[in-house]
């Protein structure tokens, strides 16, 4: 049969209905079956399963956690059973009534206790340990004055230093018996109290119940679920890659890390992790026009990035607010706009202002800037719709259980293995390490969202990376680390100087020297560069290799006019000293001879 379903925000409702005297509300909790968590909030499902009478029926759903979104409630029957009204309410309660917190305090309490009768047994040893000090100091009093008189008597004066002696290291064992005892007992106790706080995590004095009315057509079971958002949850993506060169594959770990401090315990539920967000208004803001008009001058867009960025985030995801810079770079200007955007347009037609307002100060930023600013802006559409876009859910398997408490928690999305080409890279001019990277395609069922890494190599850690947004079948870079069995060495060779009719002729010699220790080839790709000029009055020429450069089509078109060197080389195995693969390069400048040669600012 079809469900009925009633959506309801925070409201005070009338709703007549004929009862008898006896009629009360019945106080139920159910117990959480779905939770979707999205990033900073999480839809929690609450399954209640009942006898319900013919007629009309009040039920009140107790515990609902502290950092519940309460216009968020809205609450579903099976059946024919129909949920009339919906509403929230908070109570002052004294103590927290929940029976694991009943039992963390009930064991602090026995804790306690018996921490202070430690503490009390301890004072009296100290009071004891005094008593025989005195004792032992009248013991010496009374033997000095026999002993001036003559009459010492040594069979009694040892009995009683012997008793002395023995009370004081009993008493001395019982003291070190209570210290270690009353230190156990502190741990112990400290212990629970952070246990304690972990679960009191995001909860405050407070009862949040949701008072439900409910019609049934006739006396039988019927199964209601209590449907809410609540702040205080969300997850991001991390990942482990284990590279295996020689089986030219990669496993890959993708976790989950959850935050989970709504207040409530997450026992035994199916879970889903979802990039999507929940929206709070349906109805759609509406595109209002925008007039332009003719200024004076060339205007810069600094005034539109300022003026956008006052509109829109001056506040991080969560609120707190963030310093604002001076933006320069469009590309980062563009993008915190359209995180901004997307935040504020949750808000739907209650935001329609501000988002017609950021639109126009986009369009003109748009209208305004020049063909580096339009590339720049254009890259970062790119980027962005790659990583912020993309909406996907992952459904977790099994049953899982996650308490509410302050650290964060891992869970594991998927783990699979991945076909990899790994490859060296070699830039001498900026380090002398040899680098390992692998592309690897992914060819699970699953979209791997962005996110840092943790990266192994032959089960050995190697250091951090970030991966960016990969499609299912689409292929990544990643990077393993250096490998200290690849060796490179970049030698200034010789420089030649000559003048020619007015000019003045540079030759320069280039030679570098790749070690290979391992018993195995390695592939390599070594990258070096020329300079390159725009300036019709320098010329760079003359370029000579031993070995040819990459055939690679993207390099060609993108790189080789622009000075940059690749070799696509395949080392032998144990090739070192004078076996050593060697790779020369040699090219000429000619400029007038009163001009200099001098840097241009590197574009970014």
């Amino acid at each position: 049969m079809k469900s009925r379903i009633l959506i309801l925000g925070i409201s005070v409702f009338i709703f007549v209905q004929v009862c008898t005297a006896d009629d009360a509300a019945r106080e139920v909790t159910g117990s959480v079956s779905e939770v979707i968590v999205y990033r900073g909030q999480a839809l929690v499902t609450r399954t209640i399963e009942l006898d319900l009478p013919k007629g009309g029926s009040e039920l009140v759903i107790r515990e609902l956690p502290n950092r519940i979104v309460p216009e968020s409630l809205y609450a579903q029957a099976s059946g024919d059973v129909m949920v009339s009204s919906v509403r929230y309410r908070e109570r002052a309660v004294e103590e927290d009534t929940r029976e694991e917190v009943k039992k963390l305090d009930a064991e602090i309490e026995k804790l306690q206790t018996k921490l202070r009768h430690a503490e009390m047994n301890l004072r009296l040893i100290n009071d004891n340990r005094g008593s025989i000090s005195k004792l032992e100091n009248l013991t010496i009093s009374a033997a000095q004055s026999d002993l001036d008189r003559s009459l010492l008597q040594y069979e009694s004066l040892e009995k009683l230093f012997g008793h002395v002696e023995t009370k004081r290291a009993e008493y001395h064992k019982k003291q070190l018996e209570l210290d270690d005892q009353i230190l156990a007992l502190r741990k112990q106790l400290e212990l629970l109290q952070r246990k304690r706080n972990e679960l009191r995590a995001g909860r405050s004095r407070s009862e949040r119940e949701a008072v439900l009315f409910v019609s049934s057509p006739a006396a039988g079971q019927a199964a209601i679920q209590l449907r809410y958002l609540v702040n205080d949850a969300g997850w991001l993506p991390q990942y482990n890659l284990r590279a295996e060169p020689a089986k030219s594959a990669v496993s890959i770990e993708y976790n989950a890390v959850i935050h989970q401090a709504s207040g409530e315990d997450w026992a035994n539920v199916a879970m889903s992790l979802s990039t999507a967000q929940p929206t709070m208004e349906a109805g759609a803001p509406e595109l209002e026009p925008m007039e332009v008009k003719l200024t004076s001058g060339r205007p810069s867009v600094l005034a539109e990035q300022e003026k956008l960025y006052s509109l829109g985030y001056d506040a991080d995801e969560k609120g707190a607010e963030v310093k604002k810079p001076a933006f320069r770079d469009l590309s980062d200007q563009f993008q915190q706009l359209e995180r901004s955007r997307r935040r504020i347009a949750r808000k739907g037609r209650f935001a329609q202002s501000t988002l017609n307002t950021m639109a126009a100060g986009r369009q003109m930023m748009e209208l305004r800037a020049d063909k580096d600013a339009v590339r720049k802006i254009q890259s970062a559409e790119k980027r962005f719709a790659r990583t912020e876009g993309v909406s996907v859910t992952y459904d977790l398997p099994g049953a899982l259980s996650m308490p509410s408490r302050s650290d964060q928690q891992l869970l594991t999305i998927a783990s699979f293995g991945a076909k990899a080409k790994f490859l060296h890279i070699a830039t001498p001019l900026l380090t002398d390490y040899v680098y390992l990277q692998a592309d690897i395609t992914n060819n699970s069922k699953i979209i791997m969202l962005a996110g840092p890494a943790s990266m192994y190599l032959d089960g050995g850690f190697v250091g951090k990376a970030n991966i960016e947004l990969v499609t299912i079948g689409e292929e990544f870079t990643a990077g393993f680390g250096v490998d200290s069995q690849v060796r490179i060495a970049r030698e200034f060779k010789d420089k030649k100087v000559d003048t020619l009719w007015g000019n003045r002729v540079e030759e320069y010699d280039y030679r570098i020297a790749i070690d290979n220790y391992k018993n195995m080839p390695v592939k390599l790709q070594l990258l070096e560069r020329i300079p390159y000029t725009e300036d019709e009055d320098l010329e760079i020429e003359n370029f000579k290799t031993n070995t040819p450069l990459s055939k690679d089509a993207e390099y060609l078109r993108a790189q080789r006019d622009k000075g940059i060197l690749r070799w696509d080389l395949t080392l032998k195995p144990a090739t070192t000293g004078q076996k050593a693969t060697i790779v020369t390069y040699h090219y000429t400048m000619k400029y007038d001879n009163d001009m200099s040669i001098g840097s241009v600012p590197v574009r970014r």
